[in-house]
């Protein structure tokens, strides 16, 4: 029987549901939230690595979860992986978003005509993006082709639009986490991850 499952009250002393390995298996999680956290915002400070970081903490997370390994070693060598197999992507989404905030600075100063209603369709679309990219991350797989991926967490996003409104709740939670407190910051990785493993987990049980 693996750690989770003991950890989550499985284990052969007998202890009842909700009782202290319960806790302690929460406790357990919340600790990987926070170290993949820490690691993905380390490894995202290029900006171009965003995609490859999530993938990597949504891979770790995974393994938490189903008790497999989790070892720092697995998440750097996914986080390699997903490097070479997705920096297009992850380049392609940066260029992206960067035409995106640098329309929004334009309606911000004013300086197109409609700029209130090109603010809020600009806001909508990097919210899109966000989603479509945690959708990426958790869908990827070693080996994944690019084209393939990305056509099927784009459907996946208009097929699930419950999923996706979750997913960009959670962006939103933790732009408003991070604004009041911008050391927050470090903890946003994990908690996307966390967001796109639930929410993947919860379309594969539907």
């Amino acid at each position: 029987m693996t750690a989770v499952n003991e950890a989550r009250g499985g284990s052969s002393g007998g202890a009842a549901p909700g009782g202290p390995p319960e806790r302690f298996g929460r406790l357990a999680l919340f600790g990987e939230v926070v170290i993949v956290g820490v690691v993905v915002a380390v490894l995202a400070v290029p900006l171009v690595t965003l995609l490859p970081a999530l993938a990597a903490g949504v891979a770790h997370l995974r393994r938490q979860l189903t008790g497999h390994s989790v070892r720092m070693a697995d998440l750097a060598r996914d986080f390699a992986v997903a490097l070479r197999e997705l920096w297009p992507l992850a380049a392609g989404a940066l260029g992206g978003a960067l035409v995106l905030l640098w329309n929004l600075s334009l309606a911000q100063a004013g300086l197109v005509p409609g700029a209130g209603g090109l603010r809020v369709l600009t806001w909508a679309l990097l919210l899109a993006l966000a989603v479509l990219l945690l959708r990426v991350a958790a869908a990827w797989r070693p080996g994944c082709e690019r084209a393939a991926l990305l056509r099927a967490s784009a459907e996946r996003a208009v097929r699930d639009p419950a999923g996706s409104t979750l997913l960009a709740v959670g962006v939103l939670l933790c732009g408003v986490f991070v604004w009041m407190l911008p050391p927050l910051a470090l903890l946003v990785g994990g908690l996307l991850s966390l967001a796109a493993v639930g929410v993947a987990a919860r379309a594969a049980t539907a």
